[in-house]
């Protein structure tokens, strides 16, 4: 594909785009929370791939150096939109996820997961994104956000922990508020959705509090569901590079 890219071939940047593209969509639409911007992102990618394919050093890196390439274009649209970059936003360590059992039923687990994804700030949710659902190992995921290697596996266990911690916290926020009347003050007027800051104050009243801090409530384990983290294909229509 890259030698037919460099040759102005446009059977290679469509190959490309066939091979890539949904994954990489499902990755931008995860950014930037919008479907249409993500459709931009992914189709300026592969308009810039084409411009820039002398700059990729190893054909063997096209996947990370694509998703490098649309993790610009999403920065670039989220400063055109006034909003801080997702590797920008800083967050607090927080203490370690309470063992919650064993598995919920796989319909169950999807809900969870969706819920508890939102509860992660988006440094998060894009480390997430990149190594779970799209499958890219570490040397690709420290490429593809342009850090070095040993920054990105750092960046992705934090992740993994805040997901496991979110997890138990959407757990809590549903089921646990009749055994604990702090949890239940902390929930008043909860509207069901787990926001960051819903997150870290439950997280944070877990660690203070005997009954939240060994609870056997539900039948799940967060790092069960880490391997679920939500995504998408690319929407209808979407057009190919190269026609």
């Amino acid at each position: 594909m890259v030698a037919a890219i460099r040759a102005g071939d446009p059977r290679g940047l469509a190959a490309a785009y066939d091979a890539y593209a949904g994954q990489i969509y499902g990755y931008c639409r995860s950014v930037l929370h919008n479907s249409d911007a993500a459709a931009d992102a992914l189709q300026d990618t592969f308009v810039l791939a084409g411009k820039r394919i002398d700059q990729l050093r190893d054909p063997q890196r096209l996947r990370p150096w694509l998703y490098a390439i649309a993790r610009n274009e999403c920065r670039h649209q989220l400063r055109a939109k006034g909003r801080t970059t997702p590797l920008e936003e800083a967050d607090e360590p927080v203490d370690e996820a309470v063992d919650l059992g064993a598995r919920l039923r796989a319909e169950e687990i999807r809900t969870l997961v969706w819920e508890a994804f939102e509860g992660l700030n988006s440094r998060d949710r894009e480390v997430l994104e990149l190594s779970v659902r799209q499958d890219l190992d570490g040397a690709d995921v420290a490429a593809a956000l342009g850090i070095p290697r040993n920054h990105a596996h750092a960046l992705l266990s934090r992740a993994r922990q805040q997901f496991e911690n979110a997890v138990t916290a959407v757990i809590l926020a549903h089921h646990g508020r009749r055994d604990c009347a702090e949890l239940a003050r902390i929930l008043d007027g909860w509207d069901g959705t787990m926001t960051v800051l819903m997150r870290k104050r439950i997280t944070r009243h877990i660690g203070q509090c005997d009954i939240c801090d060994n609870p056997v409530r539900r039948d799940a384990r967060a790092s069960d569901v880490t391997h679920a983290v939500p995504g998408a294909p690319p929407p209808p229509g979407t057009p190919r590079s190269g026609t």
